[in-house]
């Protein structure tokens, strides 16, 4: 009865997270006025929700294992690393795609307010993904996991600095031609401290190597933590006296 509500939970949890980045990936390309194909909407919302059960079902139970002797800290407990790191992969071919895309209408972000709305949305999302998708330990994975693990958030960083950085320069235009508001200084803010996280996270990666790769990253976020606390704070205390 346990694991049958295992994977009842964790299944309307999959299901919230494929829906969440089908919807991401549907704003991004409607930004820059760019219809999904029906196919693929077909492919992200029912193929994703037709294969979410197995991937349940096969985060709860162990096949190795007899029904009496499953292990019942698996599924919910391991949900929460497993699932960024099934979206990993995704979100690379959806960001190299979308950068391909990007040339034939530059200038959508900066005409457009809502645009810079979807990129900053899209950037916290990826922040947490990977902060999700970092392991908190090296004796949890395989080396070759480890290997392709670290290969898929640092393809992730480096695609998502260009995106941030084409969306700072965006917001910058707006604000060199519009003047400078209170929303505008949070933006420039919040997105030039995720470009240098994630420029930080890349640089401390290829300098600490596979060795270290793990604590590099814990390093990082536990660093882009307390700026994200100062710039908060910033927001919250100064800014009301500055606008």
């Amino acid at each position: 009865m346990s694991k049958s509500v295992e994977v009842a939970v964790t299944t309307g949890v999959y299901v919230i997270a494929v829906f969440i980045f089908a919807g991401v990936t549907t704003g991004m390309f409607q930004a820059l006025s760019l219809r999904v194909p029906d196919a693929i909407s077909r492919l992200l919302f029912v193929g994703g929700a037709g294969l979410i059960p197995i991937i349940a079902v096969a985060n709860v139970y162990d096949p190795l294992a007899d029904p009496t002797a499953q292990d019942f800290r698996r599924g919910l407990s391991k949900m929460v690393a497993v699932l960024p790191r099934l979206l990993l992969p995704f979100t690379v071919v959806v960001l190299v795609i979308y950068l391909g895309f990007i040339p034939f209408n530059f200038m959508a972000p900066f005409n457009n307010r809502d645009t810079l709305i979807v990129y900053n949305g899209m950037l916290f999302a990826v922040i947490g993904l990977l902060l999700g998708a970092t392991p908190l330990r090296a004796d949890e994975l395989s080396p070759r996991y480890q290997t392709a693990l670290r290969a898929g958030i640092l393809a992730i960083a480096v695609l998502v600095i260009v995106v941030s950085a084409y969306a700072l320069a965006a917001i910058v235009y707006r604000t060199v031609q519009g003047g400078l508001t209170l929303n505008r200084l949070a933006v420039i803010g919040w997105n030039s401290l995720n470009i240098g996280l994630l420029g930080l996270l890349t640089y401390r990666q290829f300098r600490s190597g596979k060795e270290k790769w793990i604590e590099s990253l814990h390093a990082t976020f536990s660093l882009g933590s307390v700026g994200y606390f100062v710039w908060a704070a910033f927001l919250t205390l100064a800014l009301p006296w500055l606008f």
